[in-house]
């Protein structure tokens, strides 16, 4: 399980939550930002401490 966290567009984390894999963390995230009215909002997950971007291109 890891730590997946959602930040508003202005950097303010507004949710946090362990959670088993990558695709219920993107659905997860999606429903935490339901409006979908901004740019900006991001998912991060904690990697050993240290918060990343969640990134979904797979290397492209």
């Amino acid at each position: 399980m890891a730590d997946y966290r959602v930040l508003n567009p202005h950097g303010d984390v507004v949710a946090t939550k362990g959670i088993e894999s990558a695709d219920d963390a993107h659905a997860w995230f999606i429903d935490q930002k339901a409006d979908n009215s901004e740019l900006g909002w991001r998912l991060e997950v904690d990697h050993d401490g240290d918060w990343a971007f969640v990134d979904d291109t797979e290397g492209s």
